[in-house]
């Protein structure tokens, strides 16, 4: 790789570091405002002409903003994922670049299935008494929204699974058949009376 590659590569790096943790500060700073809002007097009662609190709309509010900061933030997490596992010296090994790929999307699933969770959460205050007697749908609704994100993680860790199996296995017959070398080569040069 030339010179030129690599400082791409380490920009590349700094640059979805920074956007990412910058997405990630935000949404904690969200979450920080909302506790304090929370604590204002008057947030406990009803919005007028509506079954939820002032509290509940604002967790609402917040809790939208932080799953979309997050599902915009997952492909940003996956990138990173495979920037960190990626060997920059590899051999090219098909399987771990298999392995990467997969953890990436592992990653992206993951945080996709957390942005579904605050959302969830974060609803619950104001849908669940809007809807009175069919908060069952609700539930019902976010089940299989929830589905989509879990069905494409247990797909990636059903593919990630032989990869990463044959990677431990080459990893310990190595590091099993290095020894045995080392071994085999200090007895190979040692003499049976122990003069060397």
């Amino acid at each position: 790789m030339s010179s030129n590659d690599s400082a791409i590569g380490a920009a590349l790096d700094r640059d979805t570091v920074r956007s990412t943790s910058r997405l990630l500060i935000g949404a904690l700073a969200i979450v920080g405002v909302l506790a304090v809002v929370t604590l204002l007097p008057g947030v406990d009662r009803l919005v007028p002409f509506a079954p939820a609190t002032f509290a509940a709309v604002a967790t609402a509010v917040v809790a939208l903003a932080v799953a979309g900061t997050l599902l915009y933030a997952a492909p940003k997490f996956a990138l990173l994922t495979r920037l960190a596992l990626a060997e920059p010296d590899a051999e090219g090994d098909a399987r771990s670049d298999r392995i990467v790929e997969n953890a990436g999307g592992i990653v992206h699933w993951l945080v996709v299935f957390g942005a579904v969770l605050v959302a969830y959460r974060g609803l619950a205050g104001v849908a669940v008494p809007v809807l009175d007697g069919a908060a069952w749908a609700y539930d019902a609704g976010f089940l299989f929204v929830a589905l989509v994100p879990v069905v494409f993680l247990v797909a990636r860790l059903t593919v990630t699974v032989d990869p990463l199996a044959e990677l431990v296995a080459d990893r310990v017959a190595d590091e099993g058949s290095d020894g045995d070398t080392a071994e085999a080569a200090e007895t190979d040069g040692a003499t049976p009376d122990g003069d060397g």
